[in-house]
């Protein structure tokens, strides 16, 4: 006989877990539409203003797709599991929340940030930037954690639903962010050595990481590897 416990979880908490992932890769399935949308108009606008500014967008599998923007890449990656928030969140002090907790729990969607040509020369050592994360439940409602303004705009999970209106909105933020930073070079002094096998090797690893600062790697005194 199967224990009444284990079948009241999977019917409440597992079941509304399975809702939740099913919501967001639908909101998935609305970006990758709507970022075909975006290359197809920012490469006729390009075209006439400036060629040279390339725009692709690349459908990178079930649960990921990508944007290329001039020098920017935003991937966008949505994990297959459906996640709870920590007990003292704001999400879980609300009132929306608190007539029922299986609200709080989410799928999400990761967009990154990656230099193009890290991404076009198989630049290994570098690393995405995390632009934001959206968190959308069984019942379509969302918010998002993110950089600068996107978190600020983004954060009434007791009303905000999932829309095309919505998701175009959160789309623009990120390439506002996206395209608004700059690649910061690193202090002289921390690029002043190269060894012998970074030399031969045709390109430099290098690595981004906290606001597109672009660092090297380089060797101190004592041999070790370090980043800048």
């Amino acid at each position: 006989m199967i224990n009444e416990k284990i079948l009241q979880l999977l019917n409440k908490k597992v079941k509304n877990a399975k809702n939740a992932t099913d919501t967001t890769f639908a909101a998935l399935s609305l970006i990758k539409h709507m970022l075909m949308e975006y290359e197809r108009e920012l490469k006729d606008i390009m075209l006439l203003n400036d060629p040279r500014i390339k725009v692709k967008y690349t459908d990178r599998g079930t649960f990921e797709a990508e944007l290329k923007v001039a020098d920017d890449v935003l991937i966008f990656i949505m994990h297959t599991n459906a996640f709870a928030f920590e007990t003292n969140h704001p999400l879980n002090k609300s009132s929306y929340v608190s007539s029922n907790p299986n609200r709080a729990i989410c799928g999400m969607i990761s967009v990154y940030n990656f230099m193009a040509d890290a991404m076009k020369f198989e630049r290994r050592g570098e690393v995405g930037q995390l632009l934001g994360r959206i968190f959308i439940n069984s019942e379509n409602h969302f918010f998002v954690e993110g950089k600068k303004q996107i978190g600020i705009l983004f954060n009434n999970f007791n009303t905000d639903t999932i829309s095309n209106d919505t998701l175009k909105k959160i789309i623009d933020q990120l390439l506002i962010i996206a395209l608004d930073t700059e690649a910061i070079v690193p202090p002289i002094d921390a690029m002043s050595e190269i060894t012998v096998h970074d030399a031969l090797s045709y390109m430099i690893e290098t690595s981004m990481y906290d606001g597109k600062k672009l660092g090297f790697k380089f060797r101190n005194q004592q041999g070790d590897d370090v980043k800048a």
